[in-house]
């Protein structure tokens, strides 16, 4: 036991005396400073709001450090990341901050641009919007389309107030008859293409279309 305890003693004094000489190596080199391009996260958003005007997606940032840690630095090494909880709605500033940059041990922080952005927060709102299903080709000769039948009639939206005064309801993708001569039940997808709708409370309906005969 004595034995083992030298041997990992002899093991804690190499490890410590090597550590030593190298904080006093990399200690005693010049510093450098060199500039990066970091993607700016942002994290908090109030659940109940969404970000309608984006920041910049990069901040330019010049660290420093010696020069052997700034040889081996990789820019996936730095990130940057603002708190956004308790914005408001509307237009929000918020100030870029040195503790908001992350960098290796060693690396420090001189400076970076922007220092600040601004963020516009809208509320989202839920509202009951009918469906409309998009029915296209012409049936068989001698037929046509008497009804269109949907399952369920409406479905609950979410988008932000200025969004949804600009919706009047809900499309399908497109339901295709042509050349049929009898009706047809199918579920179909709701389109949210144009991406305004931020959720829906269903991604289908269910759709019977009525095929009959023309009259003469």
């Amino acid at each position: 036991m004595r034995n083992f305890l030298a041997t990992n003693l002899r093991l804690k004094v190499m490890a410590l005396a090597f550590a030593i000489a190298l904080w006093f190596f990399v200690a005693g080199q010049s510093k450098t400073e060199v500039g990066v391009l970091v993607p700016l996260s942002l994290k908090g958003v109030p659940r109940d709001m969404v970000m309608t005007s984006m920041p910049p997606g990069d901040i330019e940032v010049r660290v420093t450090g010696p020069r052997l840690f700034m040889a081996n630095l990789s820019p996936a090494q730095i990130s940057a990341e603002l708190d956004m909880s308790g914005g408001l709605e509307g237009l929000n500033a918020y100030k870029i901050q040195s503790t908001d940059i992350t960098t290796p041990m060693g690396i420090d922080v001189l400076r970076f641009r922007p220092n600040s952005i601004e963020v516009r927060l809208e509320k989202l709102s839920k509202t009951e919007l009918p469906v409309r299903v998009r029915v296209v080709g012409r049936p068989a000769q001698g037929y046509r389309v008497a009804e269109v039948q949907v399952v369920p009639k409406t479905v609950t939206a979410i988008a932000t107030k200025r969004e949804l005064k600009d919706i009047g309801a809900v499309f399908t993708k497109p339901l295709d008859v042509s050349g049929r001569d009898s009706s047809k039940s199918m579920s179909v997808e709701l389109d949210t293409a144009g991406g305004a709708l931020r959720g829906l409370s269903s991604g289908k309906v269910d759709v019977k279309v009525i095929i009959r005969r023309e009259r003469h």
